[in-house]
């Protein structure tokens, strides 16, 4: 039989031993249901619904659970289900784009958004099942540390592995209160962190854990120091000029994106909405805007990008490129007219873009006749475009969603550029959820992000994170706005993970020292 963690066993008074009682006389299937709801409720942390506390309610729950299990295959289940609420809501855009342009019946798409899901709760998983046993064989430091270290280490794996999928993070639910100024410091992994803490170290105080005095002063000062930025702001970087900016926005159905006879239509639109222009500096086109070939486009553009040259006109527009073998093809982002570049997406997004293990599944997918692309990525060392004197970091689509890809761009360039087409997400969440991802790049990188999509949200984000114009979705039409350019890095630009990783090891040593001090005294 397992020895129960010391606080486990603290029968005075406290909520914890009475909660895990009423919870072992509850059916697992009321418990699961329960844990799922919590879960659910999370999702209302992120846009578009911006009701902070949400998510906070979810790692509550989660910690909760965890701490109250009598078992670790308890607490895995018990995650798991926070997990199954959690995913099942917060990427429900999945089967949206599987259902509606994936060609495969609304009864596969449920399946395959499902072994989606389920696969993204596994992480979580984990974390619960180590969490529990950590709890248990290493007393000195508190539950809720624990339970901290581990999730934050499964949303590290499930952000990294096989590309990774770092979508719905901890630190994304924090955008309306203190802790969004701790971006510029460690960007998203440090408010995962503390957003991660602070809920687990709330379960701990509800359940009469001991122990937390060193993680409640870590709090104190990560949220007594957010708050001092947000009313005493700090200027990480300089503004160095303007660039006068046209995004347009085709609201090309993505049903017939794809049709010849819809092509060369598509193209005059642009073309046409960029000669109206012609006084913007530059102007943007979104993801594969443009569905002719590089090799296709290039000679019939001779005379249009010598006419935006003319007037010192940038155009940058997504294309897709094949290369000399003829066989690899790319997903990229083109600079011409005053300026020059060609930039091959380095992140693709795995059965959109390409086929993880293809020899295997790809036969199956055949099976479903579920359309199946062939992109390749783009090496890892990439310069940044040029628009006329400026250097433009450029992100295609979901490559936006990786902090540490973007940081190492971020020093060559004046502005981020991301263009996307979230005509795949429908009227689902998923487009609010990707514009939200791109204000934290903004806010952790001192750019403004210049956004441009096929369907919306088109929009530019200041080096504050803030949307300061934005376009209407499912419109066609075209925004303008002034700019800015920056130069000089934030802290998290200069020094990555390295904050985060301080913060944590520090709670672990103190935690570690306090916990012995207290047990020479008693």
């Amino acid at each position: 039989m397992t020895t129960p963690h010391p606080d486990l066993i603290d029968t005075k008074a406290g909520w914890e031993p009475r909660l895990a009682t009423r919870l072992s006389k509850l059916p697992s299937t009321i418990i699961y249901s329960i844990a799922a709801i919590f879960g659910a409720i999370g999702v209302t942390s992120f846009s578009p619904f911006h009701f902070w506390p949400g998510y906070f309610l979810s790692l509550i729950a989660f910690s909760a659970l965890i701490i109250t299990s009598p078992t670790a295959k308890t607490a895995c289940w018990r995650g798991s289900s926070v997990a199954l609420g959690f995913f099942g809501t917060g990427v429900s855009w999945v089967y949206v784009s599987i259902a509606e342009y994936g060609q495969v019946g609304s009864i596969i798409a449920g399946l395959i958004t499902l072994a989606f899901v389920v696969t993204l709760c596994v992480f979580w998983a984990f974390s619960s099942w180590l969490s529990w046993r950590l709890i248990q064989r290493f007393p000195q430091l508190p539950a809720s540390l624990w339970i901290t270290l581990t999730l934050l280490l499964g949303e590290f794996a499930r952000s990294t592995l096989f590309t990774g999928f770092p979508w719905l993070l901890p630190g994304y639910a924090i955008e309306n209160t203190w802790l969004f100024e701790l971006l510029p410091i460690g960007g998203i992994w440090l408010t995962s962190a503390a957003v991660v803490l602070t809920s687990s170290v709330i379960a701990g105080a509800l359940l009469h854990k001991t122990n937390l005095l060193v993680q409640a002063f870590a709090l104190f000062v990560i949220w007594g120091g957010s708050a001092f930025l947000s009313y005493s702001p700090v200027a990480w970087v300089q503004q160095t000029g303007t660039l006068k900016t046209t995004l347009i926005q085709g609201n090309v159905s993505q049903d017939e994106k794809w049709l010849a006879q819809t092509a060369g239509k598509s193209l005059a639109y642009y073309q046409q909405a960029t000669i109206e222009h012609l006084d913007s500096e530059l102007v943007v086109w979104p993801e594969t805007a443009i569905t002719y070939s590089y090799p296709q486009i290039k000679p019939y553009f001779s005379s249009f990008s010598e006419e935006l040259a003319n007037t010192n006109t940038t155009l940058i527009t997504g294309i897709p490129d094949v290369g000399e073998d003829k066989k690899n093809y790319y997903n990229a982002i083109w600079a011409t007219g005053d300026g020059f570049g060609l930039y091959y997406k380095r992140r693709l997004v795995p059965f959109g873009e390409y086929i993880p293990f293809s020899n295997y599944i790809g036969p199956i997918l055949d099976v479903f006749d579920m359309p199946m692309s062939s992109f390749k990525s783009g090496d890892e060392n990439q310069p940044v475009l040029q628009v006329g004197e400026w250097g433009v970091a450029p992100f295609i689509c979901y490559e936006i969603v990786y902090s540490e890809q973007v940081r190492r761009m971020v020093r060559d360039s004046d502005f981020l550029v991301t263009i996307s087409n979230d005509g795949w997400f429908g009227t689902s969440f998923g487009p609010w959820q990707h514009l939200q991802i791109a204000q934290f790049r903004a806010k952790e990188s001192g750019r403004y992000v210049i956004r441009a999509t096929n369907t919306g949200v088109t929009a530019f984000i200041n080096e504050k994170g803030e949307v300061v114009a934005q376009a209407p979705q499912f419109e066609r039409t075209t925004l303008t706005a002034e700019a800015k350019a920056f130069s000089g890095v934030t802290p998290y630009v200069q020094w990555g993970y390295w904050p985060t990783i301080i913060l944590l090891l520090l709670c672990v040593v103190f935690s570690y020292l306090s916990g012995v001090i207290a047990r020479r005294k008693a």
